[in-house]
């Protein structure tokens, strides 16, 4: 499991390392728009996944895909990156899925934190009855993100809202409802690929202020890093591999959970028992279409899987 990041053209190489803000965001963007390019959005439709890389980015990945795609002169079946954009792709899946289903339900507000180059509030068709939505992030990634947009001509919609905040120094919540946020009103979060980046003491801080502070019924839906047991040297060394790929990146992973504490930690903080949506459950469901790389199948052992989870004492939105 010594992989590099997802391989780059020389033309994407300049732009990735002047990608200050966060680059493991941007690694993520990229991602997502292959995954349009090379499997048609099948798991994760996003229209606007490959624009919001700006018009220099966009024709450098559109370039990679010709040559990695069927046809190209090299090949991704089996890559880092064709099991990365998956995995990124299905999480993200589960998030919208979640919304979709909780506004039907009753929810009102989408908070993204962590938003990255997530698209969402920027595209039209939200579901009926989403009022509003919050897009959290660290202040320079948001910046980078809205120039990003304004070159390529796209703005948020009427009721979204940038809320710069840094994690690790700042209580989200109050910024965000400084922002118009109603914690009476039933809300999803969606907190991807953020928790194992944070201290421990910012993981457990940012549940605590959703699960104590929302009102009953909201939906969080998150990821995170499974801490490997004691036995388990082989995922230990993998992991670490990997943790020493995003080091280098200067995005360190700081936070990996055990199952039994993480159940007890969101109990602890306001949450009724978690649904836990494991890599093997993805790949048998959203990611079936396509037989299951070996490097896939050892990636699905590497990682915890995505959560959804419910603040207690409320209607399930699910």
């Amino acid at each position: 499991m010594a992989h590099n990041p997802p391989s780059l053209s020389p033309a994407l190489q300049p732009l990735l390392a002047s990608a200050r803000p966060s680059r493991t965001a941007l690694l993520c963007g990229i991602a997502r728009a292959r995954h349009q390019l090379l499997d048609g959005g099948e798991v994760f439709a996003d229209p606007l996944a490959l624009e919001i890389l700006g018009p220099e980015l966009g024709v450098a990945v559109r370039q990679w895909a010709i040559d990695h795609g069927p046809g190209g002169h090299l090949s991704d079946r089996g890559s880092f990156s064709e099991a990365m954009r998956g995995a990124l792709a299905a999480r993200s899946r589960i998030a919208e899925d979640t919304l979709r289903e909780a506004v039907a339900a009753g929810a009102t507000q989408y908070v993204v934190l962590g938003a990255g180059l997530d698209t969402f509030a920027l595209r039209r068709g939200w579901p009926k009855g989403l009022a509003r939505v919050f897009e959290v992030d660290h202040p320079a990634t948001q910046a980078w993100k809205q120039q990003l947009a304004a070159g390529a001509g796209l703005w948020m919609r009427p009721g979204a809202i940038h809320v710069p905040v840094d994690f690790e120094r700042q209580d989200f919540m109050q910024h965000l409802v400084a922002q118009g946020l109603d914690p009476h009103e039933r809300t999803v979060f969606a907190w991807l690929g953020v928790s194992m980046y944070l201290a421990p003491t910012a993981v457990r801080a940012t549940l605590e202020r959703i699960g104590t502070q929302m009102a009953p019924g909201s939906v969080l839906v998150f990821d995170y890093v499974r801490r490997p047991a004691p036995k388990e040297l082989g995922r230990r060394l993998a992991l670490g591999l990997m943790a020493r790929r995003f080091r280098g990146m200067g995005e360190p992973w700081n936070c990996f959970l055990g199952d039994t504490e993480l159940q007890a930690m969101l109990a602890d903080c306001g949450f009724a028992p978690p649904e836990i949506i494991s890599a093997q459950d993805i790949m048998r469901t959203l990611l079936s279409s396509r037989p299951a790389s070996r490097l896939q199948r050892a990636m699905g052992g590497l990682l915890g899987g995505v959560v959804r989870v419910r603040v207690g004492d409320g209607p399930s939105l699910l």
